[in-house]
């Protein structure tokens, strides 16, 4: 895989193409490669992205993460990472051309974050930063995404040959969505209908199934609307 980093975006975006503020002092990466992995199998890319974030954060701090499904990472119940996934299709070599857009919240100064998003669309989510969660003077930048990107490495270059690693990473992402249900309150939207739920299990491939509190109905949210196709 190739890999950029940046110390600041002009136009970092989230999900559905909405603002991502990244301004100086946090770590902002985007890593290409391809893959031969069918498109219903591509939120893989998304779990694993989670699961190594999470692992690092614990690794380089005393924090415990949570994964919000479907793509971002909270600590102590505030914002502070998330995963964007890009996916070019190409029928002709067979092979998806993949970006997996990486923001986590390390150092950067949270008042020109809310700066940035004053009055445009973002969800009402708390944010926070690793240095502020973890009260520590600065998280080195250079040992964290030396750590992280070593642990994607290790897992992205088995995706395909080892379906063991995939069943691991399945099983952890999981139990990490399971555990956030206790931690942070969740609203879904379905065809543009907002409501509670209540995340009663997650599917093989990442979807939802979640109970609507006031219908008292199971509902599956799939994850596959948070992969960008192109």
């Amino acid at each position: 895989p190739s890999v950029v980093i940046c110390n600041t975006q002009s136009r970092g975006k989230g999900r559905k193409g909405y603002l991502w503020s990244s301004p100086k002092g946090g770590i902002w990466v985007s890593i290409f490669l391809e893959s031969t992995l069918k498109l219903e199998n591509l939120f893989l890319f998304v779990m694993i992205a989670a699961i190594c974030i999470c692992e690092t954060i614990e690794k380089e701090t005393n924090l415990k993460p949570k994964v919000k499904w479907p793509n971002d990472v909270f600590v102590n119940g505030k914002k502070v990472a998330g995963i964007l996934l890009d996916v070019e299709t190409c029928i002709d070599s067979g092979k998806n051309k993949i970006i997996i857009g990486l923001g986590i919240n390390t150092n950067n100064d949270l008042r020109l974050t809310k700066s940035k998003l004053k009055n445009k669309h973002h969800n009402h989510y708390p944010m926070t930063t690793l240095k502020d969660e973890a009260n520590k003077p600065d998280i080195s930048n250079v040992l964290f995404l030396s750590r992280l990107l070593n642990n994607l490495s290790h897992h992205l270059s088995k995706i395909e040959s080892d379906p063991f690693v995939n069943e691991n990473i399945l099983d952890n992402y999981i139990r990490r969505i399971m555990e956030s249900r206790s931690h942070i309150v969740y609203s879904f939207n379905v065809d543009e209908k907002a409501f509670e739920g209540e995340i009663v299990d997650v599917d093989i491939d990442g979807s939802l199934l979640v109970k609507d509190i006031e219908q008292q109905k199971i509902i599956k949210i799939h994850s596959a609307n948070s992969v960008n196709l192109r």
